[in-house]
Parts: structure tokens; C-alpha cells; sequence
């Protein structure tokens, strides 16, 4: 009988050692029996959840980081916020989660020794799953077609050559102002205005009214031009503020004095004078019979109009100077053509057609945006 218990005894002490070994390798904290006696060893650990789950475990300060993950896990399962992990072992779903120190924002690595770490008692760690890597393809998925494969891959499909479309390229190089556009709607417009005006009743007063203005117009520039000769500038220079700030006594006297150095010797200071009256546009007030007559003479005050010089922007003139032209010769071309600079760089190099400087009229009788403008009910 003694050697029976004998035998017992022997039997599960040699159990227990096999136990305590497969825990030391695993990290696992040791397996404790009743009756062992209480040791210092274990260290206690506050395990939170990104779900709002806090446990409280205990493991041995040389166990690692899987350790702890483990029994947090154990824990965790059985109370009401469980993690989703659908194992049976906890050592195959272990490399999943990971433990972050909440107090130094750091990962616990998972085989790294609790005591090496530095980890105390009643330290707050983070359990949290992994984010899962990326799979990167293969650069040969992502590669496209080489030109061969493409050609070999299309050989059956006729090849069509569009046809260029039918735009006026010299037209659209000439549309690159928009003061210069807006300014050929609105002579076209005022053109197609004086067909119907004239046919109306009140042709003959709107008659006598432009008439006034373009007598005040001419009375206006010749005393502006009366009162800068006599306050003692000379007749040159006058001309050329006259020119230059489109005949604004206000304007002119303001450049006389800011520039009492500059020479009125260029190609441009030809004397000022108004746009010449016509025989067609008499000056008489008498009222005209006949309509065709009305007609002509709105148009004739429309032409007059539109023949008036504008000053050249600064900015256009800095910008053709740049290119290599002299300043008279630059204001030459903008005023032959209307301040477009598109067309006054053509004008400079030679190219002097009949389309570059009439650029005085309005748009074509059958150009589409005349023709939606006159059909517009508004």
C-alpha cells in the first residue's frame, strides 16, 4: 500500500513539471495548485478595449506580451463585450491583436519580456486588432498593352482620318480681343437699329438730337484744342495729348504738365480734327420726306461714330513694345486697327489686307451671332 501511494505521488509530480515547462515555453504565467505558497512574481494589468471593455488580469512579470493578450482574451470572451475572434485556441488568433502602453503610446511588442519592458502595476494597455496589410499586385498586373500588342489587337479596325473642321483659322486669330468684338456687335446693331427707326415716326427728332450731339462734339474739341494753345504749349504737343487722350481737355492738359519733356514730333501728331460732316448729313433742321432718307442719314451717324480713334490701353502698347517695335510705330497699328492687338502685330509685319484695317464695320450680314442677336425676342 505505501508503495502504491508512493508511486502516485511520483507519477503527477513528474505531470506537474511537464505542465510548468510547456507554460515557461509559451510564456504563459505558471500554473498554480492549492496549497502553493503566494509569490510577488505576477503583475496586475488594465486591459481596455476599443469597444469600451475594461478587464483586469494577472500574469507573471516574466511572461511576454502573448501573454497577456491571452488572458485578456480569455477574460473578454466570457464577458458581455466578447471580441469577434471565432477561435477554439487563442494562440492562432493572438497575431491578430496587438497592446498598446496608453501611458507612452507605445506597442508592446508580443515576445518581449513584461519586466524588460518596463511595464508596473496597474498599467492601462490597449488591446486593439491589426490593421491587415495591404496586398500589393504585381507590377506585371498593372502593366498595360505595348503599342505591338495594341496594333495587333486593332489590325481589323478600319482606320479613319477625321476630317479638319471648317473654321476660318485667320478669323479666330482675329477674335482674340473682346473689347474689339463687343465693339463690331454694337456698330452691327446700331446698324440693323437704324432700318427700323428710320421707318418709325419719331425718325426726324432722334435726327436732331444726334445731330446736336455731334455739333457739341466738334465745338467741344475745338475749344479744348483753343485753350491748351493759349495757355502757351506748343501746337505739337498739343496735338499729340489731344490724339493720345482721345480729345479730353482734361486728360490732355494732365499729360501737358506730367510730360513737359516729351517731344510732339511723331508720326502721329497730325493736327486734330473732328470726323468731317459728309453732303449727306447736312446740318439743316428741316424734316426729311422720304424714308430711304432717314435711313441714310442714321447710317451716315452710325459711320461717324464708329470712326471715332480710341485711345490705346497701356497695357497693349507695353506689350507689342516688348516685342521689339517702336512706341510710333505701335500706336500706328492700333489706330489703323481699332486697338486689336492680335491685328496690329499682323499690321507691324507687313501684313496690311483689306480685313485687318476695316475693322471699322460690323459683323458680316450672315454671321450667326448677328442673326440670334436680331431673332432674340428679348
Amino acid at each position: 500500500m505505501e508503495y502504491l501511494i508512493w508511486w502516485i505521488l511520483w507519477h503527477f509530480s513528474g505531470l506537474s513539471d511537464d505542465v510548468a515547462t510547456r507554460d515557461k515555453s509559451l510564456g504563459l504565467p505558471a500554473t498554480k495548485h492549492p496549497g502553493d505558497p503566494d509569490t510577488d512574481d505576477d503583475i496586475q494589468l488594465r486591459i481596455l478595449t476599443t469597444r469600451g471593455a475594461c478587464v483586469e488580469v494577472s500574469v507573471a512579470r516574466g511572461s511576454n506580451g502573448n501573454a497577456v493578450k491571452k488572458e485578456a482574451l480569455k477574460q473578454l470572451a466570457l464577458g458581455a463585450h466578447s471580441l469577434p475572434f471565432y477561435a477554439a485556441n487563442l494562440d492562432t488568433v493572438l497575431h491578430r491583436y496587438k497592446l498598446v502602453r496608453t501611458e507612452h503610446r507605445l506597442v508592446l511588442p508580443s515576445h518581449e519580456n513584461l519586466e524588460k519592458a518596463g511595464l508596473h502595476d496597474g498599467e492601462e494597455l490597449l488591446l486593439t486588432a491589426k490593421r491587415s496589410s495591404p496586398t500589393h499586385s504585381a507590377p506585371e498586373i498593372l502593366k498595360g498593352p505595348t503599342l505591338a500588342e495594341v496594333v495587333a489587337a486593332t489590325r481589323d479596325i478600319p482606320a479613319t482620318q477625321p476630317s479638319p473642321p471648317a473654321v476660318n483659322i485667320y478669323d479666330m486669330v482675329l477674335q482674340t480681343d473682346l473689347q474689339y468684338d463687343i465693339r463690331k456687335i454694337l456698330i452691327s446693331l446700331a446698324q440693323s437699329s437704324a432700318y427700323v427707326i428710320g421707318a418709325g415716326p419719331f425718325a426726324d427728332r432722334l435726327i436732331g438730337i444726334l445731330k446736336q450731339r455731334l455739333l457739341n462734339r466738334r465745338r467741344h474739341e475745338a475749344s479744348a484744342l483753343d485753350s491748351l494753345l493759349a495757355m502757351g504749349f506748343a501746337p505739337s504737343k498739343v496735338h499729340r495729348a489731344l490724339k493720345l487722350k482721345n480729345n479730353v481737355y482734361s486728360a490732355a492738359l494732365e499729360w501737358l504738365i506730367e510730360n513737359p519733356s516729351v517731344s510732339g514730333q511723331n508720326s502721329l501728331d497730325t493736327p486734330v480734327s473732328p470726323p468731317p460732316m459728309t453732303s449727306s448729313l447736312t446740318l439743316s433742321t428741316g424734316t426729311f420726306t422720304s424714308r430711304r432718307d432717314k435711313i441714310e442719314i442714321l447710317l451716315e451717324i452710325v459711320r461717324l461714330h464708329a470712326q471715332r480713334d480710341l485711345p490705346a490701353p497701356p497695357e497693349t502698347v507695353t506689350k507689342i513694345i516688348e516685342m521689339g517695335f517702336a512706341e510710333s510705330e505701335v500706336r500706328e497699328a492700333l489706330k489703323r486697327t481699332q486697338n486689336n492687338q492680335a491685328a496690329a502685330c499682323e499690321w507691324l509685319v507687313g501684313s496690311r489686307s483689306r480685313s485687318l484695317t476695316d475693322l471699322r464695320d460690323g459683323l458680316p450680314v450672315d454671321s450667326p451671332v448677328l442673326q440670334a442677336l436680331l431673332t432674340s425676342p428679348q
